[in-house]
This record gives C-alpha cells, sequence and structure tokens, in this order.
C-alpha cells in the first residue's frame, strides 16, 4: 500500500506542475483559461482516483484533493469549484454510499475552507504561511475523512495516518515549488511594468509606445494617432520650478486617462509631449474626443505643491487612417501639431487641414 500511494502522489505531483505551468501563463483570455484549468484539474482528480489504493475492500484512498490544494494556493474560485465538482460526480459513479457520501463531504469542506482562507487577512500576504495553512487544514478534512469512512477502525486509522504523513509533505512541496514560480513571475511582471512604464506620470513610454504601435496594427483596421504638446511648458518650469513643472504633468496625465478608454494607448513621448493611440472611431469621432481634451485641459484649475491654481493649455496634432500606415500617421500628426503651435496654439489641426479653435 505505501509504494502505490507513493506511486500516486508522484503522478499527482506531476500533473501538478503542468497545471501549474499554464496557472503562470499570461493571456488576455483569463475566464478560458480558468474554465481549462478547472477541466484539468478534475481531470487529474479522476486519475488519481483510478489510481487510488482500496483499503478493507471499502475505502478508496489517493492524493486526488492534492490539486484543490494547488487552485486554493492561487486563489482561483471558479477552477476550484469546476474541479470539486467534476471530481465529486466521478466518485459518485462508484455507487452512492457511505464512503462516496463522505468522501464528497470531505471536498465540500475542503472547498469552504479555501474559501473562508482567502478572506483571511493574516495570510493575505504570507505565501509560506497561507500554504502551510492550506495544507494542514486540507490534510486533516481527509485524514478524517478515511478514518470515518472506515467506521474508525485501526486499519482506517493506520491507513488515514500514512496518507496524512505521505500527503502533507508532498502538498508542502507543491506550494513551495509554486511559492518560487509565483515570486519569479511576479518580479519579471514588475520589471517588464518599469520598463515600459514613464515613472512620473504612469503612462506608457517611448518604448511601450513602439510596441503597442505593432499591436495594433494586428489587431485592428483602423486607427488614430492624436500627439499632443503642453502649451509654454519651459515658462511653467522656469517661473514655478522644475517640481511643480512635474506636479502639472502628473495632473495632465490623470486627464489623458479620465478623457479616454481604457483600451486607448496613452504615452509620454518627450518631456510634455504625449501620443495617444486610438483604434476603430472614425476622423469625426477622433475630432470630439481631442476636443474634449483640449476644453477639458484649459478649463482644469491645476494645483501647484504650494495650492497655487494656474491654467495651462494644449496643442493636439491628430492624423487618422489604416492602422498599416501607423508609422506614417505619427509623422502626420507630429506635422498638424506644430501647425497648430505655429497658428497661436491651444487647438486641434488634423491631417487634411481642419483646425479647431476655442
Amino acid at each position: 500500500m505505501f509504494i502505490s500511494l507513493i506511486a500516486n502522489s508522484c503522478i499527482s505531483f506531476t500533473g501538478i506542475y503542468f497545471i501549474s505551468k499554464i496557472m503562470n501563463y499570461d493571456t488576455k483570455h483569463e475566464g478560458v483559461k480558468n474554465m481549462l484549468i478547472g477541466l484539468l484539474s478534475g481531470c487529474l482528480g479522476i486519475f488519481l482516483i483510478t489510481q487510488g489504493v482500496v483499503v478493507e475492500e471499502v475505502i478508496k484512498i489517493d492524493f486526488r484533493f492534492l490539486v484543490l490544494i494547488l487552485l486554493g494556493f492561487y486563489r482561483l474560485v471558479s477552477p476550484l469549484i469546476i474541479a470539486a465538482t467534476i471530481i465529486a460526480a466521478y466518485r459518485f459513479s462508484y455507487g452512492i454510499d457511505f464512503q462516496s457520501i463522505m468522501a464528497c463531504i470531505c471536498l465540500v469542506l475542503i472547498v469552504i475552507g479555501i474559501l473562508i482562507s482567502y478572506k483571511m487577512v493574516s495570510l493575505e500576504k504570507q505565501l509560506f504561511r497561507f500554504s502551510l495553512t492550506l495544507n494542514l487544514f486540507t490534510c486533516s478534512i481527509v485524514g478524517l475523512s478515511i478514518y470515518t469512512s472506515g467506521t474508525f477502525s485501526e486499519n482506517a486509522a493506520s491507513a488515514a495516518l500514512l496518507v496524512v504523513m505521505i500527503s502533507f509533505p508532498v502538498g508542502l512541496l507543491i506550494t513551495v515549488l509554486n511559492i518560487d514560480l509565483y515570486l519569479i513571475n511576479h518580479r519579471v511582471k514588475e520589471y517588464k511594468i518599469s520598463a515600459e512604464t514613464d515613472h512620473l506620470t504612469g503612462l506608457a513610454n517611448r518604448r511601450a509606445w513602439e510596441m503597442q504601435m505593432k499591436k495594433i496594427r494586428e489587431r485592428y483596421d483602423i486607427c488614430n494617432v492624436l500627439i499632443l504638446d503642453i502649451d509654454h511648458f519651459k515658462q511653467i518650469n522656469d517661473q514655478y520650478g522644475h517640481a511643480n513643472g512635474d506636479e502639472i504633468l502628473k495632473q495632465f496625465s490623470e486627464l489623458l486617462h479620465r478623457e479616454t478608454r481604457d483600451h486607448d494607448i496613452k504615452a509620454r513621448i518627450g518631456g510634455e509631449e504625449f501620443g495617444i493611440l486610438i483604434p476603430m472611431l472614425s476622423q469625426s469621432e477622433v475630432i470630439g474626443v481631442a476636443e474634449r481634451i483640449r476644453n477639458c485641459i484649459s478649463k482644469h484649475a491645476f494645483k501647484l505643491l504650494d495650492q497655487q491654481v494656474i491654467h495651462i493649455s494644449v496643442s493636439i496634432g491628430i492624423a487618422n487612417g489604416k492602422s498599416t500606415q501607423l508609422h506614417e500617421m505619427v509623422h502626420l500628426a507630429d506635422d498638424c501639431l506644430y501647425h497648430a503651435k505655429n497658428q497661436g496654439r491651444n487647438r486641434t489641426h488634423i491631417h487634411g487641414g481642419v483646425e479647431y479653435v476655442q
């Protein structure tokens, strides 16, 4: 029995490793990924049941619950419920008896306990303590379930103790390895964000701007390019100091966020120069967006560090066209921006000669 349980734990460890790789794969289709993780976890649980060990001809023991510990560690709700439902449904296929009912009660208690652990503030940022708690709780429930299913016999007690002795270190090893995976992926994401973010404004930087243009060419047929420049920004720096100039740039960026859609790309591409990529809007619609931004900037009360209020304006150049010509459109929008500045600033100019002035 001992050898069979070790083999079962090795199978669970291998399957869980591959599932954890999927968990750490970045994708925009999180719903699909979560469903896939739930289905794979449920299938692994079923496979582990088929490879389980029968004790006293009534108790079937295995390590199906280890996959639930993994899902719990990543705080995944829908995959956890999907996997538990699949495992419970398959367990009942062996027949509805006292042992199958106890096994399913065990699953329900594990799921409820894991969901409750998500709410425990003391475990929120303590990954090792969180994983230790999950393993202790889950192994205790499983051991109690096995002992109860065996009608509290001596053999059932031995089987329960053996399962706990094997599953606890295996489960702990799984979560410790996933702590490393989690921390590595977390650091990679932080470095990626840091490399692509303008640290003053929180907008995309020039590097990210170039990368996003490539993505937009692949995803959208039509795109608009807005190039914006704060009027007389050098005078603001000279008169109020660079610290106040930085404060103006921060507030300006917040307004750009507020006046555009989440999937529009906002970037700081120069000192006081900004760019916005707006896909799938018509020329008239993007003019409306640009004018809304310009009017919002001109009416907004910008606060300096000493709470003094000043007003600024912005000039905007626009180019509209096919995404395949995005680089050319950036140059056209830049030319339109200079035209707007040469014509008196605080205005919007679009390629083709149309100009809007406050």
